[in-house]
């Protein structure tokens, strides 16, 4: 069998011959040129016919040391194509892909290559072109990126570990300073100068308000701690527990709240009636004087499988600047500074919403329509 050659040139010019003279001249040049090795295979001798330069670079073998060797008698290929029986393989599937494929350069370095191998009759005899390309660089940008991703996750583990040790630690010592500060204002009081209540009451109260703040960042640190087994839950059940939980601030402002039908989501219980705590909580905060406080919670279909939530109040609002800036932890904004809170409820809510699959966000006019909050959840109904 005579080995592959070239289309010959016609000895008579016509259209036929320039046509065959112009395709073998188009495949020289992407042969010579391809930014992948390319082998050409006899598919019944196994002996590699010719090869481009771009395999020689990568290799580091000569022309000489390819043309008529078999593919498993160059000491590179040795682990793919050990035997007549790995060739035969290729030969009868025509498609083969290796991926990540280790090769031994000629001068012992090793490199991950993808390799593929197609076959196809050309005048007659078959051919197997086998197409190399070298992905060691993405490969170690792959392992990379993994390592640097295993070391961060390693990172927040020990970080909300800390969190949560030094928050539940600081416990103690902190109760003990309001008690022995709340001591001194009762025995005390109106038996030193008005300086000093003063300054026994701004103790008091920051102590209460560090309370309330380590309370907050253990409550981050379990959401972020732990994983969020989702199940159908009714959101009406949630949005009930919040309100039971808020039972005496909301009767403190007199707010009114109106619920529409809420559907069933896929969520996690607690965590879906803490987000309705918070941003129920964050409406009772931030009321306007102006105005009686209403609030109103509603669901629609914003898709085949999803819901959009909208918990709207007609509060003091939030300005535009601020829309994203509010779901970063200890961000409390004007003109509101006198309200209690931690800025860390928002963050909260943010977390769990994206632990659900679904977004969070705000829109507000202040001094208007006060502010809605808008949160995805994954519809529960086809589970159900």
């Amino acid at each position: 069998m005579s080995p592959i050659k070239p289309t010959p040139l016609c000895p008579v010019r016509n259209v036929e011959c320039d046509v065959l003279v112009s395709s073998e001249i188009r495949y020289r040049r992407l042969f010579e040129t391809a930014q992948d090795g390319i082998l050409l295979l006899n598919g019944e001798t196994a002996q590699i016919e010719d090869v481009n330069p771009y395999m020689m670079v990568m290799l580091g073998y000569s022309h000489a040391d390819f043309l008529g060797k078999k593919l498993w008698e160059i000491g590179a290929f040795s682990d793919i194509a050990s035997s007549q029986a790995n060739f035969d393989e290729i030969l009868s599937k025509g498609y083969v892909r290796y991926e990540d494929l280790p090769l031994i350069t000629a001068k012992g370095e090793r490199i991950e290559v993808e390799f593929v191998s197609n076959s196809y009759d050309c005048d007659g005899i078959k051919v197997i072109q086998c197409n190399i390309r070298d992905i060691s660089a993405r490969k170690q940008a792959e392992m990379a990126v993994l390592v640097r991703n295993r070391e961060l996750m390693e990172s927040n583990v020990e970080l909300e570990r800390f969190a949560y040790v030094a928050s539940h630690d600081l416990q103690t010592p902190l109760r003990n300073i309001v008690h022995f500060a709340q001591l001194l204002e009762r025995r005390y009081k109106d038996k030193l100068d008005a300086a000093a209540d003063e300054f026994i009451g701004f103790i008091v109260d920051g102590a209460k308000q560090m309370g309330t703040l380590i309370t907050d960042i253990l409550e981050y640190s379990r959401i972020r701690g732990h994983s969020i087994p989702m199940q159908p839950v009714r959101a009406a059940d949630a949005l009930a527990q919040a309100v039971g939980v808020l039972g005496p601030e909301i009767e403190a402002t007199g707010a009114t709240i109106t619920v529409g039908d809420l559907p069933k989501v896929m969520a996690e219980p607690t965590h879906l009636a803490s987000l309705f705590q918070n941003l129920l909580g964050n409406s009772l905060k931030y009321l306007s004087p102006d105005r009686p406080l209403t609030i109103s919670v509603s669901a629609e279909r914003a898709g085949a499988n999803l819901w959009r939530f909208a918990v709207t109040d007609n509060g003091i609002g939030i300005e535009a600047a601020y829309h994203n800036k509010v779901f970063e932890i200890f961000q409390r904004l004007n003109p509101a500074a006198e309200a209690e809170g931690t800025g860390i409820g928002l963050t909260m809510c943010r977390h769990i919403i994206h632990r659900f699959g679904g977004t969070i966000w705000v829109e507000s006019k202040p001094g208007t329509l006060g502010a809605t909050f808008f949160f995805t959840l994954l519809d529960a109904s086809p589970a159900v």
